[in-house]
C-alpha cells in the first residue's frame, strides 16, 4: 500500500514538473533578438558601394580581406580605399 501511494505522488509530480515545463516553453518570447534584427535591417538596407566607401573609407572586394573603417567599426571583405595592394 505503501508503495502505491508513493508512485502516485512521484508520478503526480513527475507530470506537474513536465506541465510546467511545456507551459514555459510556449509563454517564452518567439521575437528576434536585437542582434538578429541589426543583421536582417542591414540585409535589407540599400546602400549603394559608393555610400559604403564615403562612410568608411572601405571599399567592399569578394577577397577575405578586413577593413576599419572611419566609423572604428571592422568590415569584412573590403579593404581600405588606399591600399596600394589593391587596383
Amino acid at each position: 500500500m505503501r508503495k502505491k501511494i508513493f508512485s502516485g505522488v512521484f508520478a503526480l509530480a513527475l507530470l506537474a514538473t513536465a506541465g510546467w515545463g511545456v507551459n514555459k516553453s510556449m509563454s517564452n518570447d518567439a521575437g528576434l533578438s536585437d542582434l538578429a534584427l541589426a543583421n536582417v535591417e542591414a540585409l535589407a538596407d540599400s546602400e549603394t558601394s559608393e555610400e559604403f566607401t564615403a562612410a568608411t573609407n572601405c571599399i567592399a572586394c569578394h577577397k577575405d580581406h578586413n577593413c576599419t573603417g572611419k566609423d572604428g567599426k571592422n568590415y569584412s571583405f573590403a579593404h581600405h580605399k588606399d591600399d596600394p595592394s589593391h587596383p
